[in-house]
């Protein structure tokens, strides 16, 4: 019951924004190729505007998409009930993102904040992305009648392509502002702290 409110509320939120999905949609595909489209992105303030509403609007469908194939699956979370775990889904992702807030904060530079802005909004437009082909990798493979286990293999490969493109780009995002080598320490404290955090949780849980 609360699987089927929060995929009609998800649904209907998405369809709101529906034009504006469609019209930032090409700029989102070219973040996945280049650094520099994530720039031009955040420079264009309708379209950067837009980019933080449907990230907001994606974290419903993600969250749901994530407990309905078990995509976090922590041993302690097994035999729980369905609303539990999306309630589980929901809290992990939420304590994710302030996570990664709070290490954006603390390691915020003293210049080129224009940069590092950018970079940091480079997760929203890779999240909006992310949750999109994994809600196209679900409705593909189940039209199919595909395993569930095999749907879900799917999905964690289209994660970890997904995030190590999306570590590539924040690398050159960085990497216009500063050296190589200052660019990837960044990344290993803004993004290999709370994504190692969350992978070895659900290892060892």
């Amino acid at each position: 019951m609360l699987f089927n409110l929060l995929a009609l509320f998800g649904f209907l939120i998405v369809l709101l924004l529906l034009r504006r999905l469609v019209n930032i949609l090409p700029s989102l595909m070219a973040c996945l190729i280049r650094g520099k489209e994530s720039i031009n992105l955040e420079a264009s303030v309708k379209l950067s505007r837009d980019r933080d509403m449907l990230a907001l609007a994606m974290i419903i469908p993600f969250c749901l998409t994530v407990s309905s194939h078990r995509l976090y699956s922590p041993g302690i979370l097994e035999g729980v009930s369905t609303n539990v775990y999306i309630g589980i889904c929901f809290a992990v992702f939420f304590c994710y993102v302030l996570l990664r807030t709070m290490l954006t904060w603390l390691f915020r530079p003293k210049k080129a904040r224009k940069t590092y802005e950018t970079a940091k909004k480079a997760s929203y437009s890779f999240f909006i992305t992310y949750t999109l082909f994994i809600l196209a990798a679900a409705a593909f493979l189940g039209v199919f009648d595909v395993a569930e286990a095999t749907i879900r293999n799917a999905m964690l490969w289209i994660s970890a392509f997904i995030y190590a493109l999306f570590l590539i780009r924040k690398l050159q995002i960085f990497s216009t502002s500063c050296s190589v080598f200052v660019a990837f320490l960044y990344l290993c404290a803004l993004e290999m702290i709370p994504t190692g955090i969350l992978v070895i949780s659900a290892i060892i849980f």
